[in-house]
């Protein structure tokens, strides 16, 4: 069932005051975060400065990130953070929340285009205390209508943990705001002390980093706080086939059942009955032939069951072997040691930077 919002009290009268740091992690996809950062330019939203962070392994993508980082620096405040060795999407975003000057911080994908009202959109709902996050609509742009036409209906579910364990995710409909378990990596937002509260993303979520923003939504739930999910905040995905996350078709299978066990197991009631449903329904999904990758079809359906399993069986161990909440936190002060520093921003207009 949708719950609706209904919020009274705890009104922030420091609005005005907001301050926003958009962070975005990206890895050889220059073309496509040149059309993200040209979208960011027509913000309706103005108070908010934007983070980049580099974990391309190409060289040509590293080069043109910072031309095209350059070509915005006298329109945007904007930084970039380039790493050693690529490092995946949440110790990444990890790095870009601990040098954010941002009361919040918002999170997008290298290959999206956010609307003009995107930041207007979820600024406008942290004028509650009571907001821990809110994230918006992601509309996917691609040629597949299998993945980008759905029935249409009107009491749907979005962003809701169900009885067994499943994500309901929906992020592309909805009509009105509503509270919800969790929100979409590309559409994301959440006030900075409280990111930092729970430790920030969890770098366990590893691969396709399948579930790390699911953990984070649950985490800061659980400390009290409502999430909001408003269809008028709006991003358009493009969904690129290349970079990113993007990895083989069975190994996607793979981390999909490594990463959900290690969710399951970490944060979820009645633990294993949930994880041998999920088992069944992926068994089931297999059999059907339908995929769950978004972006490739796999050849062996047989192979996909045995990465699944595998996946599982892993997932099993690492959450056995992890000891301590050190291994989920984040720390900043590590972070910063792999950090251009700020001061990078100078350096761009200056034509320093390299």
């Amino acid at each position: 069932m949708i719950k609706v919002i209904i919020l009274s009290g705890g009104f922030n009268n420091k609005k005005r005051g907001i301050t926003v740091s958009v962070v975005v992690a990206t890895k050889d996809r220059s073309s496509y975060l040149r059309d993200l950062l040209k979208s960011l330019l027509y913000q309706e939203f103005k108070n908010f400065e934007l983070i980049i962070v580099d974990d391309s392994e190409n060289d040509y993508h590293r080069r043109m990130n910072h031309a095209y980082v350059r070509s915005i620096s006298s329109r945007l405040k904007v930084r970039l953070i380039r790493n050693e060795r690529n490092i995946g999407i949440p110790r990444s975003l990890n790095k870009g929340v601990s040098v954010a000057k941002g009361s919040i911080v918002a999170f997008t994908d290298d290959d999206c285009i956010a609307h003009p009202s995107w930041l207007s959109n979820l600024v406008k709902w942290y004028r509650y205390r009571s907001i821990g996050g809110v994230g918006g609509k992601v509309i996917p742009i691609e040629m597949d209508a299998i993945w980008s036409v759905k029935e249409l209906k009107e009491d749907v579910d979005i962003g809701r943990v169900s009885w067994n364990g499943d994500v309901i995710s929906n992020f592309d409909l909805g009509k009105g705001p509503i509270i919800v378990d969790c929100l979409s990596g590309a559409n994301m937002s959440f006030k900075r002390e409280v990111i930092l509260e729970v430790g920030g993303f969890s770098p366990i979520y590893k691969g396709n980093s399948y579930r790390f923003e699911s953990e984070l939504s649950y985490r800061i739930r659980k400390l009290g706080y409502k999430i909001v999910y408003d269809p008028e905040a709006v991003i358009l995905h493009r969904r690129a086939l290349k970079g990113g996350a993007r990895i083989d078709v069975y190994m996607w299978n793979y981390w999909l059942a490594r990463n959900h066990t290690l969710f399951m197991l970490r944060n979820l009631d009645v633990k294993f009955l949930k994880l041998l449903i999920f088992f069944f329904k992926q068994v089931s999904r297999v059999a059907r032939g339908k995929r769950a990758c978004p972006y490739a079809e796999p050849d062996n359906w047989l192979r996909v069951l045995l990465m699944i399993t595998k996946g599982i069986v892993d997932g099993i161990k690492n959450h056995v072997s992890f000891r301590g909440e050190e291994l989920y936190r984040l720390n900043a002060s590590p972070l910063s040691t792999e950090v251009i520093e700020a001061e990078l921003f100078e350096d761009i207009r200056a034509g320093k930077a390299h």
